[in-house]
């Protein structure tokens, strides 16, 4: 009996330090900009973290009282200004401002994702911000090329791509949104086709539409849903977003497997 007592001791005092040990991953939410309801995508997307992973998202806006900007204006957010990226662990990329012309204030900013070795998410209007400028810089972060959509429509989502961690941990042949926009995309050849997106209703598109990098020496996971809140509300997406962090974070393993102490209470999908 004394022995069990003293295994069973042993075993609680090993599962706190490690528990103590285990500290959250520190998620930077830029957010804001046009054409999309980011007051609303933005707690959902937070929520659905935060909820399932053991991470805290902080959430910082493209325009603010102190620093009004419009998604049109042709000038750098202040968030992206100095060390923005110090002290997280990944940033999650929603936002659309477009306009800003400045290649090379471009490039600084993502010089300071690589000087932090943060993490990169990016969701549907990243990928269009910043798509006008001479070198188009952006797309070094983003692994792609997009400057347009399709018509909105309802989308039909296929799994390309099951060996990727995110996708096997996801758990899913593929889903359907209620409503989308679906961004013409053009790879690099480094990054990593998940999933295609095609267009259910009106003329047929189908386009790539989930993706990863190891590009500039860090992990980016995005995708170019999430135009309608309704798409993020849905619990594959808000799955995969958490899944996404986890990979993007090095907590997850190539089997999908999550490193322990950052496993809240993951969405099984139906």
């Amino acid at each position: 009996m004394k022995k069990i007592t003293m295994l069973l001791i042993i075993l609680c005092t090993s599962i706190a330090c490690v528990s103590s040990e285990v500290k959250p991953i520190k998620v930077l939410m830029i957010t804001g900009g046009g054409w999309h309801d980011y007051e609303k995508q933005a707690p959902i997307l937070k929520e659905a973290i935060e909820s399932q992973i053991n991470a805290e998202v902080t959430i910082k806006w493209t325009s603010t009282k102190e620093h009004p900007l419009s998604p049109t204006e042709n000038k750098l957010p202040e968030v992206f200004k100095g060390d923005f990226c110090k002290a997280y662990d990944v940033v999650f990329h929603n936002h659309c401002q477009v306009f800003f012309k400045d290649d090379d204030a471009i490039d600084k900013v993502i010089d300071n994702h690589i000087k932090n070795k943060v993490g990169v998410i990016m969701t549907h209007g990243s990928f269009h911000t910043w798509f006008k400028t001479k070198r188009e810089a952006w797309d070094k972060i983003c692994g792609l090329n997009s400057v347009r959509h399709h018509h909105n429509s309802p989308l039909k989502i296929e799994v390309t791509d099951k060996t990727h961690p995110v996708m096997k941990a996801l758990g899913t042949d593929g889903w359907q949104t209620e409503k989308g926009e679906l961004y013409e995309t053009s790879l690099k050849k480094t990054t990593q086709s998940l999933a295609t997106g095609t267009t259910l209703t009106g003329a047929k598109h189908t386009e790539e539409c989930i993706f990863s990098h190891t590009n500039l020496g860090i992990k980016m996971f995005g995708t170019t849903l999430g135009h309608d809140t309704s798409t993020m509300e849905q619990d594959v997406y808000k799955k995969m977003m958490a899944l996404g962090i986890l990979w993007a974070a090095n907590k997850l393993d190539k089997d999908g497997k999550v490193s322990p102490g950052y496993q809240k209470k993951i969405t099984v999908l139906k």
